[in-house]
């Protein structure tokens, strides 16, 4: 048996950065890659900052002199037969970098960074952490018929009264013989709230947003109204369809899932479906959309489009995922998660990929943005000042 390397597995772990970075640089990376990288960068500030460094020209040129001053392909060679990788595969052959100078000059600057200047490695501090947001937490009101209002933030196992109690955290109703009243969960910014409705549909709420509804359903229907962004997973009951009303649209299901997007400084409302199908009504109009479909509706317009759903509902996970988002998108998302004012002070036109979490504070979102070397970011207090 092979006698393994002395720190192989942090070894092949470097390599392997090194080769995501690479491939960043030549814009060749793989969206899975490209979430490995995204997801390496977020395990700690060292990462971060070491990212940000072996994309930055003034450390290329810093490596350049050190190539020129020692016989780097050789110790390349011996430090490649010597590793034994475990995902062969997932890992390019050092020599198939001959022929794509940038990719081995960078898999060399990695070895550099991470071999030679690993022990001396610090984060150095930019303007983005000089100041700080924090992020949002689940956090919601509860609005009763008679106008009481509940804080359920921090309520974990309470009784509100003969109908309603809160079980672990979550709003529960027990079916009664009493008329339904109509209640209300409304979220603040900085906050989110997940629900399961009387008929047991689950509701996972966002920030600035509320959703309305009886609390026992009669009748032929189970309908709700919202406002800014709700996903639902609804219980199914072909005898009774699930509505979903908002801005004067009518959502109809049986069981299935789909997001609604109605915040009023979004391009138009948006409902995506990501399991079962919908109808979707209003204005003498009705559309139905299949899995995978989003419907935009703007005055005087309907769009339908086949998208990647991932990114729409990645917040129900609590991610940001960003496919091709501009910055005013990515800034609006921002601004209702951290609480934060938005200036801009120069046009950023250029257009951001990438994951991260949302429970990190916002100056993690903003150096992911800055690694494009596109915008930069100010904190001053709440205010978030975007430049190029």
């Amino acid at each position: 048996m092979k006698a393994s390397v002395p720190y192989q597995a942090e070894l092949e772990q470097n390599f392997r950065a090194a080769y995501l970075i690479s491939q960043f640089i030549q814009e060749t990376i793989s969206e899975e890659d490209e979430e490995e990288l995204d997801r390496w960068m977020q395990q700690s500030e060292l990462n971060m900052q070491i990212f940000e460094d072996l994309t930055d020209e003034s450390m290329v040129r810093d490596f350049l002199t050190w190539y020129a001053e020692r016989d780097t392909e050789r110790k390349l060679e011996e430090v490649k037969r010597r590793l034994q990788f475990t995902k062969p595969g997932k890992v390019i052959p050092i020599w198939r970098y001959a022929a794509a100078a940038c990719a081995v000059l960078l898999l060399g600057a990695g070895i550099y960074y991470f071999g030679l200047r690993g022990n001396e490695s610090t984060v150095t501090s930019t303007g983005t952490e000089t100041a700080d947001i924090l992020p949002g937490k689940a956090s919601a009101t509860l609005t009763l018929a008679d106008g009481k209002k509940i804080d359920l933030t921090n309520l974990r196992d309470t009784i509100i009264n003969n109908e309603v109690r809160i079980v672990n955290g979550t709003v529960v109703y027990t079916s009664t013989v009493s008329a339904p009243e109509m209640h209300e969960i409304s979220i603040p910014r900085k906050g989110f709230y997940e629900l399961v409705l009387p008929d047991g549909s689950k509701a996972w709420i966002n920030s600035s947003s509320s959703v309305r509804y009886p609390s026992r359903f009669t009748g032929n229907e189970r309908r709700v109204m919202v406002t800014g962004e709700t996903y639902f997973e609804v219980a199914k009951d072909a005898a009774h369809p699930f509505i979903v009303s908002v801005n004067g649209v009518d959502i109809t299901a049986l069981g299935t899932a789909f997001n609604v997007n109605a915040y009023p400084n979004e391009d138009g409302l948006r409902i995506t479906l990501t399991e079962g199908k919908i109808n979707v009504n209003a204005a003498q109009r009705n559309e139905q959309l299949l899995p995978g479909q989003q419907i935009i509706i703007r005055p005087g317009e309907w769009e339908i489009r086949t998208i990647d759903i991932s990114p729409v509902v990645a917040w129900t996970k609590n991610q940001f995922k960003l496919k091709n988002s501009s910055i005013e998108e990515v800034m609006r998302m921002a601004e209702r998660w951290y609480d934060a004012r938005i200036v801009y002070k120069e046009k950023v036109t250029d257009h951001f990929t990438g994951t991260i979490d949302r429970n990190v504070p916002i100056s993690q979102l903003l150096k992911l943005l800055e690694a494009t070397g596109q915008v930069h970011f100010q904190i001053d207090g709440e205010t978030i000042i975007v430049t190029q």
